[in-house]
């Protein structure tokens, strides 16, 4: 019997993004893409909008599509028509607006497989969005159940589309977020320490500079340190908020202790000399930087606000992640930091789990159960 012509095919997934902003979502979204077994899978990537900077992460090998359009109703009917020349058997994306839009979709395309990928904690969108909150709160329940699968890395999102949306977790799968630790470590080196008769404690963050990030009160809150050496909070990161950081700063004196180093694409030589990384976040999904500074060999303090915290510090150990209440206690867990002055790698102390290539074999688990 001549075998089936379908089964010889690879099934083409395409993965969309609304832009090419620098942020853990599209870059989780770009690494599974990029990692997926390209004799099984033919990946596509399509972008609303080209806005950011992100497109060097994606593989050559792997087809581009951008439409040039915001993500709003009007570009609808071009996503659709694109969807529907490319033909996809899958169709993946990433954050709730994005999600939305995709699985309006859905019964246009009735023979695509939807998946979305969930980033955040649902609460903090019904919080941010009051007045709109009950339409939100019908779009999760309303087009959600159409996905054919729901992913999400932290189990912390799920347990909140019980409790707010009162949703089953049927389709619910978590999947950690994928770290290539090997690129980071190979691809980094550190800077040779000119001084080291006076040691320099070294604290790094990264992220939007925005009030989610909580950069705001680290910086009140270091006006008060006690620490009996010069130190040093690099933050990288770009964002709407950094007139009014820079003022914080400056109101606090803090202009020779605090540094704004701007968007950095790869910040990971921060991450590794940095004696401590700093998560001072009012809200999270699963802090993907977290996980970067973890396999740089570098701890990581964090509000317990942080999205999955708690799941990375129970693999990871209380040693590696130090898990606070509130800043008061953030700031006494910085004073107990001691200046390492490194010049070479630490051990990594990423779960095995988060590892890119035992990731990516899951995330291929679940495509092929579907």
């Amino acid at each position: 019997m001549k075998p089936s012509t379908k089964k010889l095919q690879r099934s083409k997934i395409v993965f969309v993004l609304p832009a090419l902003v620098s942020g853990g979502a599209e870059r989780v979204l770009i690494t599974l893409m990029n990692g997926i077994d390209k004799d099984k899978y033919e990946p596509v990537f399509l972008s609303i909008n080209n806005e950011g900077e992100l497109k060097y992460l994606i593989d050559e090998t792997i087809g581009f599509h951008c439409l040039n359009k915001k993500l709003s109703l009007s570009a609808m009917p071009s996503i659709y028509f694109k969807l529907k020349d490319l033909k996809p058997d899958i169709v993946i994306s990433t954050m709730v607006h994005m999600n939305f839009a995709m699985l309006a979709l859905k019964p246009l395309l009735p023979k695509t497989i939807f998946i979305v990928r969930e980033a955040i904690t649902p609460s903090f969108l019904l919080k941010k969005y009051k007045s709109t909150g009950f339409i939100i709160k019908a779009l999760y329940k309303t087009l959600y159940p159409w996905a054919g699968l729901i992913l999400s890395p932290s189990q912390k999102i799920f347990d909140e589309f019980n409790s707010d949306l009162n949703m089953d977790g049927k389709n619910f799968r978590v999947i950690p977020n994928p770290v290539d630790e090997e690129k980071i470590r190979k691809n980094t080196t550190l800077p040779n320490i000119t001084n080291k008769e006076d040691p320099t404690l070294n604290f790094v963050a990264c992220g939007r500079l925005h009030e989610q990030k909580g950069f705001d009160r680290l910086i009140v809150r270091l006006a008060e340190i006690n620490i009996p050496y010069d130190y040093r909070v690099n933050i990288v990161g770009e964002g709407e908020d950094r007139e009014y950081l820079q003022a914080l700063i400056k109101q606090h004196n803090l202009q020779d202790k605090v540094f704004l180093l701007g968007l950095i694409k790869e910040p990971y030589q921060y991450f590794a000399q940095a004696d401590c990384f700093l998560l001072p976040s009012r809200f999270e999904g699963l802090p993907n930087v977290a996980l970067e500074s973890l396999a740089c060999g570098t701890p990581v303090i964090a509000t317990k606000e942080s999205g999955g915290i708690a799941e990375i510090a129970a693999e990871a150990g209380s040693s590696s992640v130090n898990i606070v209440d509130d800043m008061d206690e953030f700031i006494k867990a910085m004073e107990k930091i001691e200046p390492n002055m490194k010049e070479h790698f630490s051990p990594s102390l990423l779960p095995s789990s988060y590892r890119k290539d035992a990731v990516v074999r899951y995330f291929e688990e679940i495509i092929s159960s579907i």
